[in-house]
């Protein structure tokens, strides 16, 4: 993807919209990088971190290994996860079945989008498909388990969730939340500018895991893309496929799953917020493919 001075704002938004994403339990940074066409860019660019390229040829290929383009996506990350934390855990705990029926429609589109990307679609593919399909679901039906929280924990943590991060469909807050320290690592974001040093540590801790985690686990998706690009992408959009288990809303008064049909039709206000989250991918998919004729 080739980038100009006015397509910056575009790369940030995309960002920003990452970062949301990942503030989410259920909801991938990943995805929204998929969807919005930046996935490659992000990965081939993440490729291109290493001691030469930092310490010696920064400034001079600082655009031909993408680190423009890194920059600007990650400051929308950054940006979104300081700004809006606070945001959203209001909105999760006022608001959650209005939030789970926008990322529903979000995601469901998404699959459509992704899979035209995809020609021909075989046999092969479509048991690719289902398989990683059922290996998410299975995946997100761990439940939570206590762990004392420490530093070394907290690194470990931003490791782990660092590498679902960049997996389409694997949440990264959702790992965080499985491992036990979710709703502790909002509460330190949400002190980030007071002057606590204890919080700054834990933050710091978490951010040196999760740098640690991207570059190691980027090269090996940089590598499936190189040699199964087609298969890579197939098992990325099962992974998508079924993290939907995840993003069907729930009752709030006793926190049973019920069906997505009777969810609507209880609450037809639902359905507009779904259609919200249908329509932005239709909107940053025409985008990206504005951008790509330019």
């Amino acid at each position: 993807m080739k980038l100009t001075n006015n397509y910056y704002p575009i790369i940030l938004l995309k960002g920003m919209l990452m970062g949301i994403a990942d503030l989410i339990p259920g909801v991938s940074g990943g995805t929204i990088a998929l969807i919005t066409g930046v996935y490659k860019d992000l990965i081939s660019a993440l490729n291109n971190i290493s001691l030469k390229n930092i310490f010696k040829d920064l400034l001079k290929n600082f655009k031909s290994n993408k680190f423009d383009f890194l920059s600007v996506l990650g400051l929308g990350i950054i940006l979104s996860i300081i700004l809006f934390s606070k945001l959203i855990l209001f909105l999760l705990e006022n608001y959650n079945n209005q939030i789970s029926s926008f990322f529903f429609g979000l995601i469901i589109c998404s699959v459509y989008v992704l899979l035209k990307k995809v020609k021909p679609i075989k046999i092969l593919d479509i048991i690719l498909l289902l398989f990683s399909s059922f290996i998410i679901y299975q995946l997100l039906k761990i439940n939570a388990f206590e762990k004392e929280i420490d530093i070394t924990y907290i690194f470990m943590c931003g490791f782990l969730c660092s590498s679902a991060m960049i997996l389409p469909g694997i949440s990264g807050s959702y790992i965080l939340l499985i491992l036990g320290a979710y709703q502790f690592m909002l509460k330190k974001l949400n002190t980030v500018f007071l002057n606590d040093s204890d919080s700054h540590l834990y933050i710091i801790a978490f951010v040196l895991g999760a740098i640690s985690g991207v570059l190691i686990f980027s090269r090996v998706i940089k590598w499936l893309f190189k040699n199964f690009e087609n298969k890579t992408l197939i098992v990325m959009i099962g992974f998508i496929l079924g993290s939907v288990t995840k993003i069907i809303p729930y009752n709030n008064k006793d926190q049973e799953i019920i069906g997505v049909y009777d969810f609507f039709i209880s609450d037809m206000s639902l359905i507009f917020w779904a259609f919200l989250g249908f329509s932005i991918i239709i909107i940053l998919n025409t985008i990206s493919k504005k951008n790509e004729i330019q």
